[in-house]
């Protein structure tokens, strides 16, 4: 067998052991047996070398690469940490991956578990809740709840939930208020999204001006931002081009 055989080889026999020792899914050894070089680099780049580095980013995107080959094990996993445990921290856990999974309902009732004793005003957790309601289509719901969290915590900001408030505001017909809600959070939101979402109400209630020129500021922030802010905020700049062009 060639050397450049061997050593393939020998990297593969290497990785299947890791997966083993390291307690990670055994899907890896499949991809990295049936599917040798491609496997071999995507559990190098998504499993040891993020682990190696210690690279934020690329823990980012090594689990992007998980969440592909494998989209429930996030939860499963949050499922098992909060059976051993059910602490606070593994419930709230749960909730978000419930969240990313589309089971909002199953998130909020988890996050009113967490609701208690000394964490019963605890303002990230509450956000939590918010989000989970709002994500259910409980717009009423979340507006309260958002009322609570800054009637418990002044002094807690939060431009997502500052903009949370808004929509919930804007999904109950209560335009006036969303407005207002909108003309402030856009003044410190990062991104685009804020100011984005206020140029639709402002068009939707006549101020056509107004909306355009919000949509015009969004693309020229982008265009003429760096590169990164174009990737990250693309969604938004396509949005406001579209209603721009429409």
């Amino acid at each position: 067998m060639p050397a450049l055989g061997l050593l393939e080889l020998a990297v593969q026999v290497l990785c299947a052991v890791h997966v083993v020792r390291t307690g990670r899914p055994y899907w890896w050894i499949f991809l990295i047996v049936f599917v040798p070089l491609v496997g071999v680099i995507v559990y190098l780049g998504a499993e040891l070398l993020p682990e190696l580095l210690g690279d934020q980013r690329a823990r980012q995107a090594a689990s992007g690469v998980a969440k592909f080959f494998d989209p429930g094990r996030g939860l499963r996993e949050a499922m098992h940490r909060k059976e051993i445990a059910p602490t606070i921290q593994n419930k709230a856990e749960l909730a978000e991956e419930y969240l990313a999974a589309g089971q909002p309902a199953c998130a909020a009732s988890l996050y009113r578990e967490t609701l208690t004793g000394i964490h019963s005003t605890d303002p990230v957790l509450m956000l939590g809740l918010a989000r989970a309601l709002f994500a259910k289509g409980d717009a009423r719901e979340t507006q309260a709840t958002l009322e609570r969290l800054r009637a418990a915590n002044p002094e807690y900001t939060s431009a997502a939930g500052h903009l949370l408030y808004a929509r919930s505001l804007e999904l109950q017909d209560k335009q006036d208020a969303a407005l207002y809600e909108y003309a402030a959070v856009v003044t410190y939101y990062p991104g685009q999204e804020a100011r984005y979402r206020y140029a639709l109400l402002l068009k939707k209630t006549g101020r056509s001006a107004e909306a355009r020129k919000l949509l015009e500021e969004i693309c020229q922030a982008i265009d003429h931002g760096p590169r990164y802010q174009y990737r990250e905020q693309r969604e938004w700049y396509d949005l406001a081009r579209r209603e721009l062009i429409g």
